[in-house]
């Protein structure tokens, strides 16, 4: 009975293995699995863009996939580590867009670049005072970046040294060039994306970082505002005052409309610094369809979910890019208007109500911020 036995225990164990084998997920299975759903499951899918009522059964969101009309590579390690569907961004997905608007010159920049196969970079600056500052941080933030990168693997520590470090490069540039515009300076809104997932942000000044998340905006940087308790008892700690100008804006000493920037050397010892506030964050890719750069020429007439909205209706980054500035200055904006458009996993599944001329004529008539 016993020898009998063994042959069916065996074959017990072997198909147990073989099971357990054949449910391990490939690379192949994945993009099977992505590409290729069954003929039979069609009549479940319901509601691919969330437009409306979701029924039970499957959805583009338990097969974690992404909308339809933006192809956007699989990032295989990644999926594979997490065991879901991560989307790889292509550089030639992100939308820009820059407009003069009413002044004379142009003092946004911004910058586009891939530091390595998974680490990709991002910045946003607004220059005032002339383009000698933003000119310069722009073009040695990266360089700065990739130093700090080879030095330490912390994201934060990186980007913290990085401003810290192209602000003190700034003032010796100024000091041995014998400029006299120690009142030029930059905001700086950095962002490095990690492996698709994992998202750094680095802010000094008043641009902003936005997230739509399940449709909503997410700001995800605070202003440096005097009007900001914190920000203002640091400015008066260091001998500084706050004023308030024509508009009713508030100043520092007077001069400047945020505590905190790259540059502005004679502010320096009144408290305006230039280290940034840092947040560290995870893409939900099954939730978050796009993180929008911008400088405030953009956010001064445009509230952040109608930013959001607008940004929605596209369906492309780019144009939702030249939507959005083009937007800022149909409303009044006298200010450059810069925006930068990084589309994730959900790109396109939260379509927004048409608002395009909701409000429109007060806003062209008023030419001030709508809340």
């Amino acid at each position: 009975m016993l020898i009998s036995r063994q042959p069916a225990q065996l074959a017990s164990l072997i198909k147990a293995q073989w099971l357990l084998i054949s449910q391990k997920p490939t690379v192949t299975q994945l993009k099977q699995k992505f590409y290729h759903t069954s003929s039979k499951n069609y009549r479940f899918l319901s509601d691919p863009e969330n437009k409306g009522s979701r029924q039970a059964g499957i959805n583009f969101d338990t097969l974690g996939c992404w909308n339809s009309r933006l192809e956007l590579p699989i990032h295989y390690e990644e999926s594979i580590e997490r065991g879901k569907i991560i989307p790889k961004i292509p550089l030639t997905e992100i939308g820009s867009a820059t407009l003069l608007g009413r002044r004379k010159v142009n003092e946004d920049r911004y910058a586009v670049e891939e530091l390595s196969p998974n680490l990709l970079y991002f910045g946003m600056f607004d220059g005032h005072a002339g383009t000698e500052a933003v000119d310069f941080v722009n073009q040695k933030m990266k360089k700065s970046i990739l130093f700090w990168l080879n030095q330490t693997d912390d994201l934060e520590e990186v980007i913290k040294q990085s401003f810290i470090d192209v602000n003190n490069q700034l003032a010796r540039y100024l000091l041995f060039s014998r400029s006299s515009n120690f009142h030029c300076g930059t905001t700086a809104t950095v962002c490095l994306l990690k492996n698709s997932v994992g998202l750094v942000i680095g802010h000094v000044g008043d641009s902003c970082a936005i997230l739509c998340r399940q449709g909503k905006a997410v700001r995800l940087t605070q202003d440096h505002d005097p009007e900001v308790e914190e920000e203002a008892s640091r400015i008066k700690k260091c001998g500084g005052f706050i004023s308030l100008n024509s508009l009713g804006r508030s100043h520092v000493n007077g001069r400047l409309a945020m505590t905190r920037s790259i540059g502005d050397l004679d502010l320096k010892p009144y408290g305006v610094t230039a280290k940034p506030d840092i947040l560290t964050m995870e893409v939900k890719h099954s939730k978050d369809a796009f993180l929008v750069l911008a400088s405030d020429g953009l956010t001064f007439v445009l509230a952040d979910q109608e930013i959001v909205d607008a940004v929605s209706k596209c369906d492309i980054p780019k144009e939702a890019a030249h939507l959005v500035t083009d937007q800022a200055m149909q409303f009044g904006s006298e200010d450059n208007t810069t925006a930068l458009i990084i589309p994730f996993g959900a790109w396109g599944k939260y379509q927004a109500a048409d608002t395009s001329n909701q409000n429109s004529f007060g806003r062209q008539l008023l030419g001030v911020r709508y809340c």
